[in-house]
């Protein structure tokens, strides 16, 4: 064997240690057990700094040591929350956890970002997108290895996303943030989920939004299977 065909073989064992890889969410995640996905952002429109004097590494470490913690969520706009794409480069290649690519979709471009950057799985919000554009990115995300995960925020979308998810291969995520006017109803979780729940029966859910409380969790055992926290880690670690 040659030294260029040592290095091609090495480079191939590489790639299948830090590629995009759906399927680290499908395997994690397949019982409503409520397990927790942690969100790291800097700051948000309606948040300021919460993180601005915290070491981001100091930060990151906990989350990746943390056993209870099975996935991470970050939203990577830099305008409006202040990260930057690049850093989970290095995580990617030293951990092994499932990472969650939140972001504003509109085009594939960003989900080659997503792809390139080797992030697992992918927001979709249905609010920003038309049927027709939603259903060929979802296609595409599922091209690229990553899992789409369809963001709803209101009873309307919620009704159009199930019948999709009939013919599509896709995660639900319902927000309990009216992403229009950006007003909070810490019941719209359950009672949308109660309302569907023979549809829902056998769809992975999540939960997002203003979940502050690590006691609030159990109320979403046994109906979600996956809950998005930010604050309550930010503001505790």
């Amino acid at each position: 064997m040659t030294i260029l065909d040592e290095i091609v073989k090495n480079k191939k064992k590489e790639l299948v240690s830090i590629k995009s890889n759906k399927d680290l969410f499908k395997k994690v995640f397949v019982k409503k057990d409520a397990n927790i996905i942690w969100e790291i952002k800097i700051k948000s429109p309606s948040i300021s700094n919460l993180a601005q004097e915290k070491n981001i590494d100091t930060i990151l470490d906990f989350y990746w040591n943390n056993p209870k913690i099975k996935a991470v969520s970050n939203l990577v706009d830099k305008k409006y929350f202040d990260w930057d794409i690049n850093r989970w480069k290095i995580f990617k290649e030293r951990y092994k956890k499932p990472i969650f690519f939140k972001e504003f979709v509109i085009d594939k471009t960003q989900i080659d970002w997503a792809s390139y950057f080797w992030y697992d799985a992918l927001l979709l919000i249905k609010r920003i997108l038309k049927n027709k554009d939603l259903i060929n990115l979802i296609n595409y995300t599922q091209e690229k290895n990553i899992f789409p995960i369809v963001e709803i925020d209101n009873e309307k979308d919620l009704k159009e996303i199930i019948k999709l998810s009939d013919s599509l291969d896709f995660w639900i995520a319902i927000n309990s943030r009216n992403l229009w006017n950006m007003q909070i109803d810490n019941n719209s979780h359950i009672n949308l989920q109660e309302k569907y729940k023979d549809k829902l029966a056998n769809k992975l859910l999540f939960a997002f939004s203003w979940i502050t409380n690590l006691q609030d969790i159990k109320k979403y055992k046994n109906k979600f299977n996956w809950v998005l926290i930010w604050t309550y880690f930010m503001k505790n670690i």
